[in-house]
C-alpha cells in the first residue's frame, strides 16, 4: 500500500509539471507558426505527438525537486533535453534505415530521409537559439557537451561494428556515452536549474551514468522479449547488444564466430534467428545480462544514497530498472 501512495503521488506531482512543460514546449516550437513552413509544423506536431515514456523530463524534475524547488529554469531543461533526445532519434532512425518507433512508423519512412535528416538539424539548431535567448548558458553548456558525448559513443559504435569489435566493455563505454550521456543531460541540467554547486556534481554524473548503462542494459534484454514492440531489432540490424556479447564471450570460440557470421548475415534473418537464440540460451546471455543490469542499477542508487531527500528519485529509478518495454 505504501509503494502504491507514493506512485500515486508522484505521479500526480509529475503530471502536473509535464502539463506545464507541454505548455511551453508548444509556446517556444510554435510562436513563430506563422513564418513557420508547413512542413516544419507537421514535423513539430509529429514529433510532438509521439508517445514516449517521457523519461529525460521526469529525470529533470525529481532531479531538481531533491536539490531545490521546480523552476520556468527546470522545464526549459527538461524541454530541451528531451527535443536533443528526440533529434538524435530522427538521425538514428535515417542512419539503420528504420521503419518503427516506438510502435508506429519512423519519421524517414512517412517525410524521407533528407527531410528527417533536415529536421533533426532544424531541432539541435533551435535549442541552441532557445538557450541563447532565454540566457540559459549553463543549460547550452550541457547541452553541447552532450552532442559530443553522443557522436563520440555513434563512432565508436560505427567503428566496432565495422571491425567486428563486440566485447562487452565496449558496449557498455557505447552505453554510457550515448544513453549515458543523456540521462547525465538530464539529472544535470535539472540539478542546476534549482540551484546545483559545481562541486556537488559527481554524485549525479556517477548516478546518471550508471543508470543509462543499467537503462540500455535492459533495453537490449527487451530486444528479446515478445512485448508488442518489433523483437529482434538489433539482429535484424547485424548488431550485436550486450546479451548476444556476454554470451558470445562465454560460449566456445568457434561455435561464438559461427553465431557472429550469421548475426552478420542479415539478409537471412528468418533463417538463423533459431539457432542465434539457441546460443543465447545455452550460454546464459539474458541471464548475465539481467545480473549486470541489476549491479549497475544497485550502483546508481547507492549514489543517489548519498543526497538527502531522494527517496522519491530513488523509487523512479528501482521502477527504471523493473520496466517491461
Amino acid at each position: 500500500m505504501i509503494a502504491m501512495d507514493v506512485e500515486q503521488n508522484i505521479t500526480e506531482v509529475l503530471e502536473l509539471d509535464l502539463q506545464k512543460i507541454d505548455s511551453l514546449k508548444r509556446e517556444i516550437f510554435f510562436q513563430d507558426k506563422k513564418e513557420t513552413s508547413p512542413l516544419i509544423a507537421t514535423f513539430l506536431e509529429f514529433v510532438f505527438n509521439k508517445q514516449g515514456k517521457n523519461l529525460r523530463p521526469k529525470l529533470a524534475l525529481l532531479t531538481s525537486k531533491v536539490v531545490g524547488k521546480t523552476n520556468r529554469s527546470t522545464y526549459l531543461s527538461a524541454i530541451l533535453i528531451d527535443i536533443l533526445h528526440e533529434a538524435t532519434l530522427l538521425h538514428d532512425d535515417v542512419v539503420d534505415a528504420a521503419e518503427l518507433r516506438r510502435g508506429a512508423t519512423s519519421a524517414n519512412v512517412v517525410f524521407g530521409n533528407k527531410a528527417t535528416v533536415l529536421m533533426g538539424d532544424y531541432l539541435l539548431s533551435k535549442m541552441i537559439e532557445v538557450c541563447t535567448k532565454q540566457k540559459e548558458f549553463k543549460l547550452l553548456e550541457i547541452i553541447s557537451t552532450t552532442l559530443v558525448s553522443l557522436s563520440k559513443g555513434e563512432l565508436i559504435q560505427l567503428n566496432a561494428t565495422k571491425e567486428s569489435e563486440f566485447s562487452v566493455s565496449q558496449l557498455t563505454k557505447v552505453a554510457a556515452l550515448k544513453t549515458g550521456s543523456l540521462l547525465k543531460a538530464s539529472c544535470l541540467a535539472g540539478a542546476y536549474s534549482a540551484g546545483l554547486k559545481e562541486e556537488d556534481e559527481k554524485v549525479w554524473n556517477d548516478f546518471a551514468e550508471y543508470l543509462g548503462i543499467a537503462y540500455q542494459i535492459k533495453d537490449d534484454i527487451i530486444d528479446y522479449v515478445e512485448n508488442g514492440k518489433e523483437q529482434y531489432k538489433d539482429i535484424k540490424e547485424g548488431k550485436v547488444n550486450i546479451p548476444m556479447a556476454l554470451a558470445l564471450e562465454n560460449g566456445e570460440k568457434q561455435k561464438a564466430e559461427h553465431i557472429l557470421t550469421l548475426i552478420k548475415d542479415k539478409e537471412n534473418f528468418d533463417v538463423n534467428i533459431n539457432k542465434i537464440e539457441l546460443f543465447l540460451e545455452n550460454n546464459n546471455g539474458l541471464q548475465k545480462a539481467e545480473e549486470l543490469q541489476e549491479m549497475y542499477l544497485q550502483k546508481s542508487i547507492s549514489e543517489l544514497n548519498k543526497l538527502e531527500g531522494s527517496e522519491d528519485l530513488i523509487w523512479f529509478t528501482e521502477m527504471i530498472g523493473k520496466r517491461k518495454y
